[in-house]
């Protein structure tokens, strides 16, 4: 269901549990939806939405797995164990390109939503969180608060990556962002789609 390209008895299926690696992680935030669902009709918005999350299956399959469909906000797990030979900040930086040029950001019609991406890179416990009835597969801890806070700070048509994703030759305008819930200030990059 995460994502058709791995084993679903290894991931969803496991038992509660997990064990802490590091991940990448990616939050892509639909701009203004909630203002824009007030007055629209909801059959609207589904067909949108599933426009939007069809953009991301086609964009970060098979290497990323989608753990969360959270209304206007897709959050993506690359897990190192199932990509031991990539360069994961890389791999995630292109595929956030790629979910936005797949949106229309660069092309001559522009993008049919207006979205904005958060990406961080390091150590996470991953498995299946909660109780026996109701478990999730996910990821938790500081890494993935950081990216769903950078997403944030994104606007439209921009990637914002920790310091820990942007790697040598990336184009980026690096910037100092305080974080909602961080003592510290946390340095970014402030990436275009094109």
């Amino acid at each position: 269901r995460k994502n058709p390209h791995f084993c679903s008895t290894c991931i969803e299926m496991s038992p509660p549990g997990g064990a802490t690696m590091v991940v990448g992680v990616l939050f892509a935030d639909i701009r203004g939806f909630t203002t824009a669902s007030e007055d629209a009709d909801p059959v609207v918005l589904a067909k949108l939405l599933r426009r939007f999350y069809g953009c991301a299956e086609q964009a970060l399959f098979p290497e990323a797995i989608i753990d969360k469909l959270i209304g206007d906000e897709v959050m993506a797990l690359y897990l190192t164990p199932l990509l031991p030979d990539r360069n994961i900040p890389d791999l995630m930086i292109q595929q956030a390109k790629k979910l936005l040029t797949s949106i229309g950001y660069g092309g001559a019609e522009g993008p049919f939503v207006n979205v904005g991406v958060g990406l961080d890179y390091g150590e996470a416990f991953v498995g299946n969180i909660g109780d026996r009835a109701v478990y999730d597969f996910t990821a938790i801890g500081d890494v993935v608060n950081t990216a769903a806070r950078l997403q944030g700070h994104a606007k439209s048509g921009e990637i914002v990556a920790s310091s820990r994703v942007v790697i040598d030759g990336v184009t980026g305008k690096r910037t100092q962002l305080k974080l909602k819930g961080k003592r510290l200030p946390e340095v970014a990059y402030r990436i275009s789609a094109a």
